[in-house]
């Protein structure tokens, strides 16, 4: 049995929004497609998108589109992320975010 990493509210959900996102200038977006990209089953990608639309962070949940919010949300988490990565903190994984700190800080 693989051991699969289990992901936290808000990195789902950046994922989701920059699947969507990169997803944006194409006619219609495929929920299955989105799904495997995601790693999720379908039905909690369902709740995943109903909770994005209730933060107003996509138009609705049909059109699937980023809202001005979304995007912001979209570009801030990216910086977050980048800025774990250039700190040496690895975000996601089981090891502890501050083992390269001495102790004390």
């Amino acid at each position: 049995m693989r051991n699969i990493q289990r992901r936290d509210r808000v990195k789902i959900y950046g994922d989701l929004l920059s699947i969507l996102n990169a997803e944006a200038n194409s006619n219609k977006i495929v929920l299955t497609k989105v799904q495997v990209q995601i790693n999720v089953p379908f039905d909690r990608l369902k709740n995943y998108i109903s909770e994005l639309n209730e933060l107003s962070l996509i138009e609705n949940e049909y059109s699937l589109k980023l809202t001005e919010k979304g995007k912001q949300f979209l570009r801030e988490y990216e910086q977050v992320l980048d800025f774990m990565k250039r700190m040496g903190l690895i975000y996601g994984k089981r090891k502890k975010m501050l083992e390269n700190y001495p102790t004390g800080l």
